[in-house]
């Protein structure tokens, strides 16, 4: 599993980068209302995406390994291609339509028509890359995540510096971005027309679906409730405010969701590996274990974050957007960290049991409570009211999720292993605390080294995840292979 997750590391330590080099220089080329604007736009990509196509590639991941051991590798692929383009040329008929059923403003305009095919094929470079992942195609997947990152914002820039500084810009080199990595798997995309992948299965391809459409309506209710305070953020405290609130939430969403992404790249297909050979009880075990690392590698992280938010404030972003950024990240890191824990570890039980519809019991409520108190909070408390709401909301969906899901998939919990996750971080917090550097890339770069520095010590003399435990087992072995008999 460790081998695993530390083979994706290029993944997402370069996105992750990336991102970092985005607000950086975004901050600074554009305005509060600039970015808002693009943000706004950008916002509603990402809820479309993952409403209506995160669902197909968590459901091949969940079927490609029983269809590989039964020989249908190429019949899954076909299945599940036809179904994207299906739903690909509904996304475009109802776009057109809507685009001249309602208006939409001249500043908006452009951008919109420049989201739908940024819509579309960031959404197939997704479905490849589940293919990817399923088929243990690591470094394809590692190259292909790479370059995705470095190309849009290399085309993004080029556009700002070329077309001016509209959210059009930034959406086009996107979308270029898109199509070109989409194109790396074109033999992936011809699969509904490959001969070896037979006749089409009628009966699979309905069990395809009817594994899809459930996380079709959880994946919307999910991301309605993590994006809905920006437009409610756009829409009633303004443009500006929105600027500042997303700079933050990119800063921490990005690599959190990253990290989490990189442990659950390896370990959720490992799990249903292991449930597809080895049984539920063996599955069980796996995915506590799978819950661990994430623990033992999301909780420093933001902790970290939020210990580290005024450096990251005073070196990353312009001067415009620093006072409110600053005050953002610590809420929003165990936001993200609940967030995290939610969507790539407790909703693995759902997956796991076949059931993950049910997910709208806890996602459901604490959207329409997510929305209810933004409603009260954003005209009176601005972005910081949004910002608590999210907390108090994500934080619900993690208990509810936890004793519903594992009454359907119990999940092992090693309590002990989760407490000294805990136990590590404090000699962390406690120096990053005390410990104080000037508010510039030094101090940045400081903090950082103490915090991790301090963290992995720590952590080793806990032994968290039983990582030393595996690593120094894996070095006798080694010198025991190296001595002659």
């Amino acid at each position: 599993m460790y081998r695993q997750i530390i083979g994706y590391v290029p993944s997402n330590v370069i996105p992750a980068l990336v991102s970092v080099l985005m607000i950086y220089a975004y901050t600074r080329l554009l305005s509060p209302e600039a970015f808002g604007s693009y943000s706004y736009v950008f916002s509603a990509v990402l809820v479309l995406q993952t409403s209506l196509f995160y669902a197909l590639p968590i459901a091949l991941m969940r079927f490609f390994p029983a269809a590989s051991l039964a020989g249908r590798r190429d019949g899954l692929l076909k299945e599940a291609y036809l179904v994207f383009y299906g739903m690909s040329l509904l996304v475009v008929a109802i776009g057109v339509a809507a685009s001249f059923l309602l208006p939409l403003p001249a500043e908006y305009r452009v951008a919109a028509w420049l989201a739908m095919p940024m819509l579309l094929f960031r959404s197939l470079v997704q479905l490849n890359q589940a293919v990817n992942r399923s088929a243990n195609l690591m470094g394809r997947f590692n190259t292909i995540e790479c370059f995705h990152a470095v190309l849009g914002f290399g085309l993004g820039l080029a556009g700002l510096y070329i077309l001016g500084h509209g959210p059009e810009a930034i959406i086009l080199g996107l979308t270029l971005a898109a199509v070109v990595c989409a194109a790396f798997d074109v033999k992936l995309l011809a699969s509904p027309f490959r001969r070896t992948a037979g006749p089409l299965d009628r009966g699979e391809l309905l069990r395809l679906v009817e594994y899809s459409w459930p996380l079709v309506a959880v994946a919307a209710t999910s991301m309605i409730l993590q994006n809905s305070d920006r437009f409610l953020i756009g829409s009633l405290a303004g443009a500006g405010m929105l600027g500042i609130f997303a700079v933050a939430y990119n800063l921490v969403e990005r690599p959190t969701t990253l990290i989490c992404s990189s442990i659950s790249t390896a370990t959720f297909p490992l799990v249903v590996q292991v449930l597809e050979h080895q049984g539920r009880e063996a599955a069980r075990i796996q995915a506590g274990r799978n819950g661990i690392a994430l623990l033992a590698v999301t909780l420093p992280a933001c902790v970290g974050l939020a210990l580290t938010a005024d450096y990251v404030a005073a070196s990353l972003v312009g001067p415009d957007f620093r006072q409110g950024v600053a005050a953002l990240i610590p809420i929003m890191s165990f936001t993200a960290l609940a967030r995290g824990l939610r969507a790539h570890f407790i909703d693995h039980a759902f997956h796991l049991s076949g059931r993950p519809l049910l997910m709208l019991w806890t996602y459901g409520p604490a959207t329409i409570v997510n929305i209810a108190m933004n409603l009260y909070v954003v005209p009176r408390y601005g972005m910081m009211g949004a910002a608590w709401t999210a907390l108090f909301c994500q934080g619900a969906t993690v208990v509810g999720g936890w004793f519903l899901g594992t009454s359907l998939f119990p999940i092992w919990l090693p309590l002990g292993q989760a407490v000294t996750c805990v136990l590590a971080v404090i000699p962390m917090s406690a120096a990053l605390v005390l410990i104080r550097f000037p508010l510039d890339w030094s101090g940045l770069f400081a903090a950082v080294g103490l915090g991790g520095a301090v963290y992995l010590v720590s952590a080793a003399a806990l032994d968290v995840g039983g990582a030393r435990s595996i690593g120094l087992k894996a070095l006798r072995a080694r010198l025991r292979a190296k001595v002659p008999a």
